[in-house]
């Protein structure tokens, strides 16, 4: 597998080292798709939970976010934190687990992205994190999940409107108040 890099902001075109195993680093087409949705957006903090091999948590970095790496894997926090540290990126890197580290921390986050392994019950990991309000109030959440998953009904449960793209076996699915842009 080649090495992900980053595809904008001050630390473009850099590579990123990876964990040796756990981790499924989100595709390019769909970073890239995910910041030029976030382009127009004011830059505030981002929370990336289940971040894995860092790629989006660090690419919000170098685009300008206030970014937050989340991760249960000690490995994977490591990593984050050595590829930060060598693309002189300013990210918080949490050695721990995502759900307890939402609720811990409830209103916080502008952008709240999470990509969790597919194997788990995502819908209802994505519950609990739309439960902990962790996003500000006119925050947004952006969840990485397989085509196959429809998540119509949970937005409709919190009230939050729902957009979905497809990007080949992934779909990124951005949860939001209706009046918020």
């Amino acid at each position: 597998m080649s090495k992900p890099r980053i595809i904008g902001g001050s630390a473009k075109g850099r590579s990123l080292e990876i964990p040796k195993r756990g981790t499924r680093p989100s595709p390019a087409r769909l970073r890239e798709a995910l910041f030029d949705i976030l382009e127009f957006y004011e830059r505030g903090s981002f929370l990336d939970l289940f971040s894995g091999s860092g790629a989006i948590g660090l690419e919000a970095a170098s685009r300008g976010w206030q970014s937050t790496c989340v991760d249960l894997s000690k490995e994977a926090a490591d990593v984050i934190r050595y590829n930060a540290r060598e693309l002189k990126l300013a990210a918080d890197i949490v050695h721990g687990d995502a759900l307890k580290f939402v609720f811990k921390h409830p209103h916080s986050f502008d952008i709240v992205f999470a990509a969790p392994p597919y194997p788990l019950d995502l819908e209802d990991i994505f519950c609990k994190i739309l439960s902990s309000k962790v996003a500000t109030k006119d925050g947004s959440y952006i969840f990485q999940h397989p085509s196959q998953l429809k998540l119509d009904e949970l937005a409709k449960t919190f009230g939050l409107e729902l957009r979905s793209r497809v990007y080949g076996s992934n779909v990124l699915s951005l949860l939001h108040k209706p009046d918020s842009a």
